[in-house]
Formats: C-alpha cells, sequence, structure tokens
C-alpha cells in the first residue's frame, strides 16, 4: 500500500541518513582529537580509525538498513577508543537567561519569565531526567507575585533535586559599579528570601552566577565568601586570559572556584560540545566539562530539541558521555581536583568601557539610593538603641530591594532601552521616599530627645497676626525630592534650635546648611532679605552664620545659611539659629577678586583666588579653571597656569556601533568651552562685593554655553574643608546619531605633576592600574593619582567612569549614546566633584573617608527648645580606634537581636580593630560575635567585648563584620 505522503517519507529517510552521518564524522572527528590528547597510548586507533571510515562510508549513502548496521559495524571496530571516550562527561546544564528590562520594559520581563517557567515545567514532566538551573532571585519574586501556582510547582522540583536555585544575588548584576554594602545586601536578602521560600540553606546555594556581567571587582572573593559563596560562574573575563578553571583570589587571600565558560551561556546541545570538552581538558587535565545549554536572553531555556540530542548522543558509544546535569553535579568534581587549579589574583576587567557612563541618570539613582538606604540604616539605628524608636527593617529591606534589582547588568550599566530608564526612575523615587522618611523620622525622634535648653526661651511678646507664619513654620517636604531630610521648621520665631548629624563614623568638621523659615515674622519684623543670624553653641558662644540663599516656597519665605560645625563619629551636636551679629571673628575662607573702576563698572584687572587653612586657589579667568590649587601643608601646587585644572571639555566622538556599550574615538575636542560669565559668588559676574563669600563659603562661578546646552560650573571653598568642590549644572539637549556620532562632557584634570600612578576605589577597596592610555576604567567614589612628591584626589556624587592619560585625569559626565535609547541624556543634571590635595604617602583610608564624607553630608533636622534625656553634644557613638580600619556601616540585626557592625581594613595589613561604642547612648554591651554577611556566628570568629566596645580581627584590605547584643535597659 503506498503511503499517503510520500514527500514526508523521503523528508524522514533523508533526515535520518543524515543524523547516522552526523554521528559518524562527530565520532570520527572525537576520536582523531581524543587520540591526540592520549598520546602514545592510543598509536594504535589510526588504524581503528581509517579502518571504521572503510566500513561506513561505502554504505552511507545505501539503504537506511545498510547504513545502519555498517554504524554499527564501524562503532565496534572503534570500541576499544569507545572505553576511554566513555571516560569523559559532559555535564549539560539547562538555563534561561533572562534579562531584567534590557531591550523591553517591566511587563514583558514578567511575562517572559513566566512562559519560561511554564516551559520548563512541562519539560520536566515530559522528560524524567532532565534538570534546570535558574538564577537571580527577582525572576524567583516573579513568579512568587505574580503566578503563585507556579512558584509552589516551582518549589516542588526544587525540593525533589531536579531545579537547581543558583541565585546568591538579587539580579545578575554588576560587578563593578556596585558598592560593597550593597553587594552584602544581594547576599543577605537573596539568602533569606530562600531559606523562608523554600527552606533552603546558604550551603544549598554556593554560586554566583554572573556570565553575562561586563567586569568584575577583585575584591568580589573577599565579599561572596563571606556569604557563603564558594564558586564563580562567567563568561566575561576581561582582556587579560584567563584558564576556564581558576582559584580567584581577593586583596584579603579569601578565594571561590571560579569557572569561565569557553563556550558561552546561551548555547544549544550541539556534538561540537565534545570538542569544548576536549579543549577544557587540554587546558585543565579534567575529563569532565560542564556547558551551559537553553534560549535566552529574552528567557526560553532549554527546548525539546536540546533534550533529544542529549538523551541521543549519550547513547553514541564512541563519544562522552552527556549528562542532565546541575552546576553542583561539575563542581563537586572540580573542587576534588583543586590542588592542581591554578589561582588568579587580580580583577577580571575591561570589557564595554562605555557602560561605565552610558545613562547617567540610572548611575545617579543608584549611587544616590546606595547612599540613602546605607545613611537610612544609621540614623534608625541610633534612634532604636538611644529613643527607642521602632526599626523599620521591612521598609529598608524594600528600599535596598529596589537599588539591588537595578544593578542587572543592563540597567546600572546603561545599555537598555527607554523603558528600562523609565521603570529605574520610578524605583528610585519609591527608594528615595522610603529612606528620607526613614531619616527624617528617626532623626526627628532623636532631636526630639536631645537637651536643646540652651537656646533659651522663645521672646513673649505677640506677634501680630498678619505676620504670623502658616501652621508650624512651613517647608514642608523641602529638599526631601531627591531622598533627602525636609527642611521643615517647627519654630514660628525666637530660637530655632537644629541637630547636627554625622552619618560616618570619624570626627567632622565641616560647613553645614539650614534653612530658617518665615523669619519676617520674628520679634523683629521687617524684610528678611536685611536680617542677619548668629549660631550658638551650647557652650554659649557665637558664630555668624552667613546667608547662602532665600527666597519663597509655596506661601513662606527662607533663608539658608551655613555655619561651622564640629560632629564626633556617628553622633550630633545641636546649634541654635538666631537673629543678630555675631562678634567680628577671623574667617574660615577669604576671597580675593582684583578689579578696577568705579561707580558700577568694575573690571577684572588681576587676582581672584579664594583660601582657607588648607588650601589657596588661583583661577584662570579665560577657562573658569583653576590655575593653582596649592596644598598648604605640603607647599605642593597642583595646578598650572598654562593648563587650568577643573575645566570642562566637549567631545564628539565618531559614530560606534553599540554605542551604549563602546567608546567611539574622538572627532572632535573643545576645551576649553567659551564663557558667557565668569566671577565671584553665585551669579558668576565680576564684583568686588564679597559679602556673601565669607566667613564659610566662598563660591566662583563660570557658566557659558556649548552648542545648544547651556553650563554653570561653580567652585565652592569651604572652611575647616581640605578639598575644593565643583559642581557642574548643566542643561543638556545634545543628542548623539549614527550619522553625527555621540555628544560627551568630560570634566578634565591636568595635574602639574608627572610619572603619575593611579588607583581607583572598587567595592570595600582600591585597585591600581597603569594609566592605559586614557582608556576610560570603572571606579565608584574616588580616583588618585600621585607620584613621589605628592597626589591628588579627585571625589564624585554620582560618576564611574575615569581615565589618565599622561599628566591629565578626567571624569566622564554624560554620553549621548543612540542605542539601544536614542535619547538618554536630555534634561537638567547637577554633578557634585571635588579635588582633594594630600601628601604623596596619604593612607588609602584618608581617600576612603573623604570620598564617604563627600558621599553622605552631615545632616541637620530642626527642632524646638526642649529639655532632654539626652545631652546637646554627644563626642561619639560608634568610632574605630584603630587608624588602618573604618566602621562603613551599622543596622539592627535582620531577626532584631543586636546592631550590626561592618569593617573595612584599608592600610594592606592584618588589624586587629578597636571599636567603641557611646554606653550612654547604646548601654552596656552584653556580648560581641563576629558573623559573615548573613549575620551567622563565624566558626573561629575573633570579636570580643571590651569595657567601651569590642575588638575584631581584620584581614589585610579584607571585611568583617560584628553583631553586638545590648543589655536591657
Amino acid at each position: 500500500m503506498k503511503s499517503a505522503h510520500p514527500e514526508r517519507e523521503l523528508e524522514h529517510v533523508l533526515a535520518h541518513r543524515k543524523s547516522l552521518i552526523e554521528r559518524f564524522q562527530s565520532e570520527i572527528a572525537f576520536a582523531r582529537k581524543l587520540a591526540v590528547l592520549e598520546g602514545e597510548s592510543a598509536a594504535h586507533w589510526a588504524a581503528l580509525i581509517d579502518k571504521a571510515v572503510e566500513a561506513f562510508e561505502p554504505v552511507a549513502s545505501g539503504s537506511l538498513e545498510a547504513a545502519g548496521k555498517a554504524l554499527a559495524d564501524a562503532e565496534a571496530i572503534m570500541a576499544p577508543i569507545g572505553e576511554a571516550a566513555k571516560q569523559h562527561t559532559v555535564h549539560c546544564v539547562g538555563h534561561g537567561h533572562i534579562d531584567m528590562n534590557w531591550m523591553w520594559g517591566w511587563p514583558e520581563t514578567v511575562a517572559v519569565t513566566n512562559d519560561t517557567f511554564t516551559t520548563v515545567l512541562k519539560l520536566m514532566d515530559e522528560f524524567p531526567t532532565f534538570k534546570y538551573t535558574q538564577s537571580q532571585a527577582s525572576v524567583y519574586e516573579i513568579a512568587r507575585v505574580h503566578n503563585p501556582e507556579q512558584f509552589e510547582r516551582i518549589k516542588a522540583r526544587v525540593k525533589e533535586g531536579r531545579w537547581e536555585v543558583a541565585a546568591s544575588h538579587w539580579v545578575e548584576g554588576d560587578k563593578n559599579l556596585a558598592s560593597g554594602e550593597s553587594l552584602t545586601r544581594h547576599l543577605l536578602y537573596t539568602r533569606a528570601f530562600f531559606l523562608v521560600h523554600f527552606g533552603l540553606k546558604p550551603e544549598d546555594v554556593v554560586i554566583d552566577w554572573s556570565p553575562d556581567t561586563f567586569g568584575h571587582a577583585h575584591s568580589l572573593p573577599t565579599i561572596d565568601s563571606r556569604g557563603g559563596v564558594k564558586r564563580y560562574y562567567l563568561c566575561r573575563g576581561g582582556d587579560t586570559y584567563n584558564p576556564p578553571l581558576f582559584w580567584w583570589v581577593g586583596p584579603d587571600g579569601a578565594r571561590i572556584l571560579a569557572y569561565r565558560d569557553i563556550r558561552w551561556y546561551n548555547s544549544a546541545i550541539e556534538p561540537n560540545m565534545a570538542d569544548a570538552l576536549l579543549e577544557f581538558r587540554e587546558a585543565t587535565g579534567l575529563k569532565d566539562y560542564m556547558q551551559m545549554y537553553g534560549v535566552g536572553d529574552h528567557g526560553g531555556g532549554p527546548t525539546r530539541r536540546d533534550l533529544r540530542r542529549c538523551l541521543d548522543m549519550n547513547a553514541w558509544p564512541i563519544f562522552p558521555n552527556f549528562r542532565f546535569a546541575v552546576t553542583n553535579d561539575f563542581f563537586s568534581i572540580a573542587e576534588a581536583n583543586g590542588d592542581s587549579i591554578p589561582e588568579i589574583r587580580r580583577e577580571l576587567n575591561y570589557e564595554f568601557s562605555g557602560c561605565y557612563t552610558s545613562q547617567s541618570e540610572i548611575k545617579k539613582n543608584n549611587r544616590h539610593g546606595e547612599n540613602a538606604c546605607a545613611e537610612a540604616e544609621v540614623c534608625a539605628t541610633l534612634a532604636h538603641v538611644a529613643a527607642g524608636k521602632p526599626y523599620p527593617g521591612a521598609a529598608l529591606r524594600n528600599a535596598w530591594v529596589d537599588v539591588l534589582f537595578s544593578h542587572f547588568h543592563d540597567i546600572l550599566p546603561g545599555s537598555g532601552v527607554r523603558d528600562t530608564r523609565t521603570f529605574n526612575q520610578g524605583m528610585y523615587q519609591q527608594v528615595a521616599a522610603i529612606t528620607g522618611q526613614v531619616k527624617t523620622q528617626a532623626l526627628r525622634a532623636l532631636a526630639a530627645a536631645v537637651d536643646t535648653s540652651f537656646a533659651g526661651e522663645r521672646d513673649k511678646t505677640e506677634v501680630p497676626p498678619k505676620q504670623e507664619a502658616f501652621g508650624l513654620g512651613g517647608g514642608a517636604g523641602r529638599n526631601a525630592g531627591d531622598g533627602g531630610l525636609s527642611d521643615f521648621g517647627p519654630v514660628v520665631d525666637g530660637p530655632r534650635p537644629v541637630v547636627v548629624f554625622n552619618p560616618t563614623a570619624w570626627q567632622r568638621d565641616e560647613v553645614v546648611r539650614a534653612t530658617v523659615w518665615d523669619a519676617q515674622s520674628g520679634i523683629s519684623p521687617g524684610d528678611v532679605k536685611k536680617k542677619t543670624f548668629v549660631v550658638k553653641r551650647p557652650d554659649g558662644s557665637t558664630v555668624a552664620a552667613q546667608r547662602v540663599g532665600s527666597g519663597d516656597y509655596w506661601g513662606h519665605q527662607f533663608v539658608d545659611v551655613v555655619f561651622p560645625a564640629s560632629v564626633g563619629p556617628m553622633a550630633y551636636s545641636a546649634y541654635s539659629i538666631e537673629e543678630g551679629d555675631a562678634a567680628a571673628s577671623e574667617p574660615g575662607v577669604t576671597v580675593t577678586a582684583e578689579a578696577e573702576g568705579k561707580d558700577h563698572v568694575n573690571l577684572p584687572a588681576g587676582l581672584i583666588a579664594m583660601e582657607n587653612e588648607f588650601l589657596r586657589v588661583e583661577f584662570d579667568k579665560l577657562s573658569g579653571g583653576v590655575s593653582q590649587l596649592l596644598d598648604k601643608r605640603t607647599g605642593v601646587n597642583l595646578a598650572s597656569p598654562a593648563e587650568p585644572l577643573g575645566v570642562l571639555e566637549f567631545v564628539q566622538e565618531r559614530p560606534q556601533g553599540g554605542s551604549a556599550w563602546i567608546l567611539g574615538a574622538p572627532k572632535s575636542v573643545v576645551c576649553p568651552l567659551e564663557l558667557a560669565s565668569f566671577g565671584v559668588g553665585s551669579a558668576g559676574q565680576w564684583s568686588t562685593d564679597i559679602a556673601d563669600n565669607s566667613p564659610h563659603v566662598a563660591t566662583v562661578t563660570a557658566k557659558g554655553v556649548i552648542r545648544g546646552s547651556h553650563f554653570t560650573v561653580t567652585y565652592q571653598l569651604k572652611a575647616d574643608q581640605p578639598w575644593l568642590e565643583i559642581t557642574v549644572d548643566v542643561r543638556w539637549v545634545e543628542i548623539g546619531t549614527p550619522e553625527t556620532g555621540i555628544p560627551k562632557l568630560n570634566m578634565r584634570f591636568p595635574v602639574a605633576l608627572s610619572a603619575l600612578k593611579p588607583s581607583y576605589e572598587i567595592p570595600f577597596g582600591k585597585v591600581d592600574r597603569d594609566a592605559m592610555n586614557g582608556r576610560d576604567v570603572p571606579g565608584l567614589r574616588w580616583m588618585d593619582v600621585r607620584n613621589e612628591t605628592a597626589g591628588l584626589g579627585i571625589l564624585n556624587d554620582s560618576k564611574y567612569g575615569h581615565s589618565l592619560k599622561e599628566n591629565v585625569a578626567r571624569i566622564t559626565l554624560i554620553r549621548s549614546t543612540y542605542s539601544p535609547d536614542p535619547i538618554p541624556e536630555v534634561g537638567d543634571h547637577v554633578i557634585r566633584m571635588a579635588v582633594y590635595p594630600h601628601a604623596a604617602d596619604a593612607a588609602v583610608g584618608d581617600l576612603v573617608r573623604a570620598g564617604a564624607a563627600f558621599n553622605h553630608p552631615l545632616l541637620s533636622v530642626a527642632t524646638d527648645v526642649h529639655e532632654g534625656a539626652l545631652p546637646a553634644v554627644l563626642a561619639s557613638a560608634v568610632a574605630s580606634q584603630t587608624p588602618g580600619v573604618i566602621v562603613t556601616q551599622i543596622k539592627v540585626a535582620e531577626d532584631g537581636d543586636g546592631v550590626i557592625f561592618r569593617l573595612q581594613e584599608t592600610d594592606g595589613a592584618d588589624a586587629k580593630a578597636n571599636v567603641q561604642v557611646d554606653a550612654a547612648l547604646f548601654g552596656e554591651l552584653a556580648s560581641a560575635v563576629e558573623v559573615d554577611l548573613l549575620e551567622r556566628a563565624m566558626a573561629g570568629g575573633t570579636a570580643s567585648p571590651a569595657s567601651t566596645g569590642f575588638t575584631v580581627s581584620v584581614p589585610a584590605s579584607g571585611i568583617a563584620s560584628v553583631r553586638a547584643r545590648l543589655k536591657a535597659r
């Protein structure tokens, strides 16, 4: 009987024959390559291979039955080779690479996750031996929230052992641009999620899955190893060769076993995996090889074709074993051969240097979000231990998780579409709202417990109703838009106490800003613009408050003032702002503005300069840049009139495919930019009127236009501060295109020193690098250049791309990339930087403190006059007495039992840290236990309580965490 579909029968025959030929050719190719590796012991294999070819090839084009028999005969001839072949195994690890909001928005990310997991669960039903590995806590959270029934099925497969959780971090995040503290939270919150929902302990998930991450900071082994991670999976290991299997050793000596995939994470199961196995064996000596497979980056995962191919090839007798596997199957074998695995002690960079600067709004949101979460924890912890305010652990966890989500390697690097950016902006606003309220409520609670009675009583003179301020003085919510503290003022008139808090764990002597509301209604009604203010200290001494701004805000008038504050480590100081004049005193900063002319005509005749106890700064009138930066402590000038420092540079890059990822070569450069105005004060007009530029803050301003964009560069020198602040405020309207290229704005820092060696902050550490002829490299809050004479630290509040070419350091501020987001940068940008001269032998810890202080300004909160249980000044709350060790963070433990202290060693030497805590604030310590980043006691922990704190050993260039339990009060 004839077939109803002969064309299908023919197609089937041809496909079957093709598969037989592919099988034989793959076996022969593998046998030949295996013979080379086996050497003399396989010398006789060549004859067997030739004989097998003779047996099969003449018959291969015949009938299927004949071809099948010939294949069996040929494989029988090569049976001795088959025995050796089956000593090798390809561990096939199925995975679905799901990019968070890369070329699509959040709704599609949710849909992709749901569909991928639906597919995987169905395949598990069809193929009983199939196993699957899935990373990223974020995708499990998507299933939990959006498909609870699916989530329960996943949990069942995990319990069965066929679905491996490979998520130790919330997302597959960027590992160069995230802060050290953020990386600890990936570990902490991800581990907690899987313990609660899956019953998985950290020991059950020991891999950091980072295949597509664009580079890896050297401190990752240090951080990961203290969070229960022992293994690391990557594909992108930078532009320096790395073996496929190596022990990755951090600066402190901690190590994790790293596997660099020599193929790729989105592979399909094919016979060429056998070639990769032999390549891997040649590099490592191992006969076991791990290969990820599955459709991605838009999810999908393993296919039926993959699974059938695996089962089919496993049955080929002259071929390796092909096994459905999870990562633990392979790593357990590799670890048993650990003594033969080489070590690497360096960062694994570089990949896409454009990603250090693309999408500046996302990068700013990340830095400010990280800063806000850290500050909120410090404030909430102090309010909890000192004033009994409940600790908002759930709110803080939610804020941190939103920050962590945006670490994904296509979000934080800026390589996503417009929806990526808008979703990030919405998440950041939520983070800012949560942390802003946590800080505000915590500090107001603390301020309410601080004794401010030194300010004196309010004047009893009745305020005329027409002048009385609305409500409690107005200002509700002002300055809180970016997650800051509202400068709300609860006092209508008279003394206005403010309590200034230090969110860092070292002494800070700096200028702080505060706001006076509705001063027109006080005991001396009148024009608020003509009033002067003084600041009273608890000891009764006063200092003039410098006005730096005034205006109207939704029915209220305000005056912004600054004054010098001295605040101890994670402590506070109270002050009172009052109307009046202070006795004349030596200004903390002075301004020189030489001009000639009379009446209202003043022409620049010569010098414009600022000076405080640390620095003397002179300016170039053409560029607005710094022509002299004299460090008065060392006597070294770090700037030159020939090449002013702190000058904007406009670059047009040539068109470049993948503009968000890859920097284009310069097509044109404009530097310096043409200025419309330059001078003393915030207006930038040349003037000898310097009344508003002393005694605490001096300002010089340059304004100009480049193409269609307007910019203002503000240089500020403050009393008691060893760095010059530079703020760039720009309305940027430049757009990149494939025809014209990429407009870019840099800040240029020519340093008047030679033979400079650069270093950069990385998560919980620093790295020294070669200058690399101006190549952009990643760094966090600071870069540093120095030689045997002196050095210059360059601080920033939101930038990550740095470079050094000869003596010129640069920070990339804005790049108008055009793909995949066509218009990512149009809008208003405010970027803060600072130059920090120092001695040639300045400690790394000094730079860490400077970068942290610049990113975490002193916090002031208004209160009223009242008596309180806490003193007006707290000298110190938490401080390290060991110079090379810094307390970087405090928080209430996740289980509420005690306070967690995070410490970082910066001198590169093992240290026994001595941390002091204030007994009046914290009470007496009941115990001190060294814990890992998951807040579990460490075996062999070195912490012990002392009379006023605790001690703990911190490894060189490493970190440590301590849980201090407090006695009940």
